[in-house]
């Protein structure tokens, strides 16, 4: 058992419950250096905050990669295949960002200038100019899904995959006014998002056909990501649900810090015409609206083999994303039967996001896995750490010790969230054995093959005459989202441990051991990172690995530079955190190296 034991200050010291963490391990709180103010002098400096903190929205929106470690040596960094492989002028756009990043003043008031400049029409042109061929280039992988296309074509080559985001949500004022009359015959922006999500699927889909084959279900590494305060006209609504769904929630033992766990009844006030206090009638047909619309993006994802990894967001949205999300899952993540036999299909399709610092994580993560196991549907689990720290124990603060009114609506003394980095590394971590032993387990388990010994493919099981039987299929699919060496090669070593790898030695005893990944494990197990980040790492990965599939994906953003600056650079003081812990410097450092390197040898 893990108990806290450092003093929070304004707050008693915190024992968990003992089931809470008997087999995980603690998490982080408030580790990040309060901003300072930061005031502009001259143009240069103000279009250099612009850039700055469209640079962090265009990469902390992702909630997928908060766990950047502190600077450290890194094997072979010197001379990684992702510098040797990347254009000058990209290594000097990276240095340039990631000098500007280095700096917490500019990002602190970079969206509200972003937001100024954009305003006056001369100013905006030089602005967006200066923010497209810095930022924008360095995180979006484009305006378009279709635009993406060489990118992909590009990482495939490279044995990684990606995960498509559109980058666009919904602002607040502009849904609140999408029924003025000037904007009767414009489709609401949340529609547009829909249609988007749609439309990456199928641009997904037509890639991994054109890679793989349209028949062939393993193997696909394009995945589609899914933000859900983007898909109704008031993200309010999603915390109107939340709301409900606390109040309304049995009560289990132990109990589970805010935000819990979901329950199967947690969405029945959509089905009936019962009353909340917590809903009035617009909330009920938006989110009505909302399932609908999930299940059609859900619908054509599992028509054409295209995984989808929904988000985690705020705590105060997970009750009501938690409830549409397991809904989800119970639905699509079995395997359609046609005549008795099962048709071949990806599975698990649908993914939902674990955050290590939430103190809930631990039994959520094994209330999660016992549901689908006695509901036999497939788990999907993206693993991530969390990008919403300060913001989360400020929300929390504010209610809880100075009595006003914020977006909290957790009943917990405590925030959400646990208290130190390394309660939230630590925690990481130990989901990470967990995990890989699931993985394990679900590969002994199988009995559609008579030896899980390398050589034996998930490919090979589409080939058979034998009809497809549940077991065929994976059990369990975990996403490990992390930019931390550490934990990425903790990741690698359990499974070898675990017998999920074969080590290959190299010919140089300096070097690490290669390994040799089934396609049944790497069916199951891939990682991930931010595209424009941590690029040696994801180098790394793909050179200590070999599979048939990639192993490793980037997480791509895409949108155009007029639809992403309104939305993304509110996110970035919001966010900021991803680049803290000196991540922004080492990134400057690895750039500035290769570029002495290439002009000086």
């Amino acid at each position: 058992m893990f108990t806290l034991t450092r003093q929070i200050a304004l707050r008693r010291v915190y024992s968990p419950h003992p089931h809470l963490v008997a087999s995980l391990g603690q998490r982080h709180a408030g580790h990040y250096a309060p901003s300072r103010r930061f005031s502009l002098s001259s143009l240069g400096g103000t279009l250099a905050l612009v850039g700055a903190g469209l640079s962090t929205a265009f990469f902390v929106k992702r909630t997928v990669h908060a766990d950047f470690p502190p600077a450290q040596k890194i094997i072979d960094s010197h001379n990684s295949d992702a510098n040797n492989s990347t254009p000058l002028s990209s290594l000097v756009r990276a240095y340039i960002v990631y000098t500007m990043c280095s700096f917490p003043p500019l990002i602190d008031v970079a969206p509200k200038l972003l937001e100024v400049l954009t305003s006056i029409p001369v100013i905006r042109n030089i602005t967006e100019t200066l923010v497209r061929v810095t930022f924008f280039d360095q995180f979006v992988g484009g305006e378009t899904a279709q635009g993406t296309l060489p990118l992909l074509h590009s990482f495939r080559e490279a044995n990684k995959g990606v995960l498509f985001a559109y980058s666009i949500e919904v602002d607040a004022n502009e849904a609140t006014a999408s029924n003025s009359p000037s904007k009767k015959k414009k489709q609401p922006i949340h529609k547009r998002c829909v249609d988007e999500m749609i439309r990456s699927v199928d641009v997904a889909a037509d890639f991994e056909d054109s890679i793989v084959g349209r028949h062939t279900h393993d193997g696909r590494r394009t995945w589609v990501a899914i933000k859900m305060t983007a898909l109704l006209p008031d993200a309010q609504s999603l915390i109107a649900l939340s709301s409900h769904i606390l109040a309304t929630r049995p009560q289990v033992e132990p109990s589970i810090p805010f935000p819990g766990c979901p329950y199967p009844t947690d969405l029945n006030i959509l089905d009936t015409e019962s009353s909340s206090k917590f809903l009035n009638d617009k909330d009920i047909v938006s989110l009505r609206e909302l399932h609908s619309d999930l299940r059609r993006i859900c619908l054509r994802a599992r028509e054409r083999g295209v995984k989808l990894i929904i988000d985690a967001e705020y705590s105060w949205y997970q009750p009501a994303i938690d409830a549409m999300q397991l809904a989800l899952m119970r639905e699509f993540n079995k395997v359609v039967s046609q005549n008795d036999e099962f048709v071949p299909a990806v599975q698990p399709l649908i993914y939902g996001t674990f955050q290590a610092y939430l103190r809930r994580t631990p039994l959520h993560l094994a209330q999660s896995y016992r549901d689908a196991q006695a509901n036999n549907y497939k788990l999907g689990v993206k693993l991530v750490r969390g990008a919403y720290h300060p913001h989360e124990v400020l929300a929390h603060e504010t209610v809880r010790l100075h009595g006003q009114h914020s977006l909290s609506i957790s009943p917990d003394e405590l925030p959400p969230v646990w208290t130190t980095k390394s309660e939230t590394d630590r925690c990481y971590d130990e989901c990470v054995k967990l995990l890989v032993g699931w993985v394990k387990e679900d590969l002994r388990r199988s009995t559609s093959t008579t030896s899980t010994s390398l050589g034996i493919s998930i490919a090979s099981w589409f080939g058979k005459k034998d009809k497809l039987k549940q077991s065929d299929y994976p059990n369990i699919g975990v996403l490990f989202g992390t930019h931390n060496w550490s934990s990425v090669k903790l990741i690698l070593n359990e499974l070898v441990t675990n017998g999920l790898a074969a080590t290959e030695n190299p010919g140089n005893q300096e070097e690490e051991p290669t390994l040799r990944l089934d396609d049944e494990v790497t069916e199951r197990v891939t990682l991930g990172q931010l595209y424009g980040m941590s690029d040696e790492l994801t180098s790394y990965i793909v050179r200590r690995t070999h599979s048939n599939s990639p192993m490793v994906i980037k997480y791509v953003p895409y949108g155009t530079l007029s639809e992403t600056i309104p939305y993304l650079s509110r996110r970035a003081i919001e966010n900021k955190s991803v680049l803290g812990d000196g991540h922004a410097s080492e990134e400057r450092e690895r750039a500035g190296r290769e570029i002495r390197t290439r002009i000086f040898g």
